[in-house]
């Protein structure tokens, strides 16, 4: 990714996805597919924008699985149909918007090679977009063993060089160690890195949805470390050390600091809250004492990351990376949604409660509480 400095052109290519917003499933697409058995979940679907995913996985078998590739797929196509109507400067700026998906993969791939899961298991779970998309990565997936598909990564300097190199230096010490997490987070931090120096002259509103990215990690990460000295699983809390925080968020390394160790729940979210400067971040935050419950709180900060980008469509700059912003991460909740469609229609559980776990634009760009 190179610095970003000329006016980018975003005319030919916010035009095609405005015209593409149409087939994004509303609220009345979603309650016709609630209440249903997985059978009638994928009828319906092949009267959507899914239908050519779909009908290519009816052969494949029953269970969630057709299902959960083809919605997989569908994202992955229309994505790379999206990266396809930019050029110059304005398609650099959206590689930084799908690059995303790169350390997804990675991930992915090095998670599950790490635990010695089957190759079709992992590749399930990669979205076939970028470099690591289905040649790579069926290369890496099916590798002998977790060393030789690092190996291949590294050889072929995936997803880019600078992730590669850090992957290269980390993994001595996951074989020591074999701490998992921490070599995921190395790699997040070489990804942060590379994206923040991409993001130095892009637009405000790309920066705002990396950082709110950003930001929810490392607020999670502090709130998992109090959690985990609470419960006694850690005697005291580490020193501080390099990337334990990543770059690219609005609240500064100094702040998150101080907030780790301030001694209670209440001052620690209260400080981040407002340290976010965000007004749809401060009720989660200030609620999440109460319960403690983390899984909630990253949920929560997940829609509203959502909910703010899905406002571009309306609000943003019709002329500027927001139509592509709203468009990528409409697509991305759409999929998870579906996902979760078809896993309670597989488990037989109620509309209402299915109703409750998804978040559903209704057409108009503003969202149900």
């Amino acid at each position: 990714m190179s610095v970003l400095t000329a006016s980018p052109d975003f005319v030919y290519g916010n035009t095609r996805l405005r015209a593409r917003k149409a087939q994004i499933l509303t609220e009345a697409d979603y309650e016709a597919l609630l209440g249903r058995d997985l059978d009638g979940v994928r009828e319906a679907l092949t009267q959507t924008a899914y239908r050519p995913e779909v009908e290519s996985m009816l052969a494949r078998g029953g269970g969630t699985r057709p299902l959960e590739t083809a919605v997989r797929d569908h994202l992955a196509r229309v994505l790379g149909e999206m990266r396809s109507f930019y050029q110059g400067r304005a398609g650099e700026l959206v590689d930084v918007l799908l690059s995303r998906f790169d350390l997804h993969n990675l991930l992915t791939l090095v998670r599950g090679r790490a635990r010695a899961q089957p190759a079709d298991v992992i590749l399930q779970a990669v979205v076939p977009i970028g470099p690591l998309a289905r040649g790579a990565a069926e290369e890496v997936a099916r590798r002998d063993d977790a060393t030789a598909a690092v190996e291949l990564l590294i050889t072929w300097r995936l997803p880019d060089p600078d992730t590669a190199a850090r992957l290269a230096a980390a993994w001595p010490h996951f074989e020591r160690t074999q701490d998992l997490a921490q070599l995921e987070h190395e790699l997040a931090a070489a990804h942060a890195y590379r994206v923040e120096r991409s993001l130095a002259r892009a637009p405000e509103t790309l920066r705002e949805l990396v950082a709110r990215e950003r930001d929810a990690t490392n607020v999670l990460t502090i709130l998992r470390l109090r959690a985990a000295l609470r419960d006694e699983e850690l005697a005291e809390l580490p020193p501080p050390a390099p990337d334990r925080f990543l770059p690219g968020g609005r609240i500064g390394e100094n702040a998150l600091e101080a907030a780790l160790h301030l001694p209670a729940p209440p001052d620690t979210v209260a400080m981040l809250a407002d340290a976010s400067h965000r007004p749809d971040w401060r009720r989660p935050l200030e609620r999440y004492p109460a319960g403690g419950d983390l899984s909630l709180l990253q949920r929560q900060l997940e829609d509203a990351r959502v909910r703010w980008a899905l406002r571009l469509f309306l609000s943003g700059d019709p002329l500027g990376v927001d139509v592509p912003i709203a468009y990528t991460v409409g697509t991305e909740s759409e999929a998870r949604n579906l996902r979760t469609v078809a896993e309670s229609a597989a488990e037989g559980e109620p509309a209402q409660a299915v109703r409750a776990r998804l978040l559903i634009p209704d057409g108009g760009g503003r969202w149900d509480a």
